[in-house]
């Protein structure tokens, strides 16, 4: 297993920013302690290119984070309209194009919207998995994962695939080649889920980790939801201590023999230096 950082979330200029992400990727392998860098980049053919060479130079491993543009730009593979549901496929697989330039290894998406109707489960595991099965065979082409990361149904961001009964109708049958789950701890923690027990009934499919933290006990508190703060942040559902007894009692139980990359996922709010540096000591801790 390689441990990473999921960079651009500290630092959102660098989405656009090509000389600013080749120096961060060069600094977090300057750090010594990641394998592995998890991104998301805006620019052309040309800076794909660049990225490309820096992760070739530095030897470390990518994740291409697809969520950004999915959930921003409406994309839904999930959706009941098949017109949609084929747009949105096609725009995944442009994205599946961009990550396979850059040579990353994976891939992050989400689902779309959720119906907000009730008994509707079965038609929304129907749609998604029809999608994944066509990106499957576009990410044989570009030998790279498709990894699917569940979001919270009734919180923000409300995409249609979270809850892990959900998640698990939509994989126990499959035949995906290429295609695995991201499991986020604060996502499951978001939609008042045992993490340990989702984590096990979805063992199986889940190739991929970032470990993240939330607030949730105040809906007043401007980081309550899908805002993945330190785990030093007060009133966290985790800690420092919490999750790293998590990933350990997961590793001792032979849980991760098939996750090939465990993350650490924090937003900034500006003062990027300072998250990073918390980051990289809060990693250090858990895994260290």
């Amino acid at each position: 297993m390689k441990f990473g950082l999921c960079l651009t979330p500290i630092y959102p200029q660098a989405i656009q920013d090509c000389t600013l992400l080749e120096r961060l990727i060069e600094r977090l392998r300057d750090q010594k302690f990641f394998q592995c860098v998890e991104l998301y980049f805006e620019g052309t053919q040309e800076e794909r290119n660049r990225i490309r060479g820096i992760l070739e130079n530095t030897g470390l491993e990518a994740v291409y984070l697809g969520g950004l543009p999915i959930k921003r730009d409406a994309v839904d593979i999930s959706a009941r309209d098949e017109r949609v549901r084929k747009e949105s496929v096609d725009a995944c697989k442009r994205h599946i194009e961009y990550a396979a330039c850059m040579g990353c290894g994976k891939i992050v998406i989400g689902s779309g919207p959720d119906w907000k109707r009730p008994g509707c489960e079965e038609q929304i595991a129907e749609q998604t998995r029809k999608s994944l099965e066509e990106l499957d065979c576009c990410a044989e082409g570009m030998k790279l994962e498709i990894s699917v990361e569940p979001f919270p149904s009734k919180t923000e961001p409300c995409l249609a695939v979270g809850n892990t009964h959900l998640v698990w109708k939509i994989f126990h049958d499959s035949q995906f080649h290429n295609v695995g789950l991201t499991f986020d701890t604060s996502h499951f923690r978001q939609m008042q889920e045992d993490i340990e027990k989702s984590f096990h009934l979805l063992q199986p499919w889940i190739h991929h980790v970032h470990l993240a933290n939330c607030v949730m006990k105040d809906k007043n508190n401007p980081l309550y939801g899908d805002k993945h703060p330190c785990f030093s942040q007060e009133d966290g559902e985790f800690t420092v201590e919490s999750i790293g007894s998590f990933y350990r009692k997961l590793e001792k139980q032979g849980m991760l023999t098939q996750v090939d990359i465990c993350s650490l996922e924090i937003i900034s709010r500006k003062k990027e230096d300072w998250y990073y540096r918390e980051a990289c000591q809060e990693a250090e801790m858990i895994w260290g």
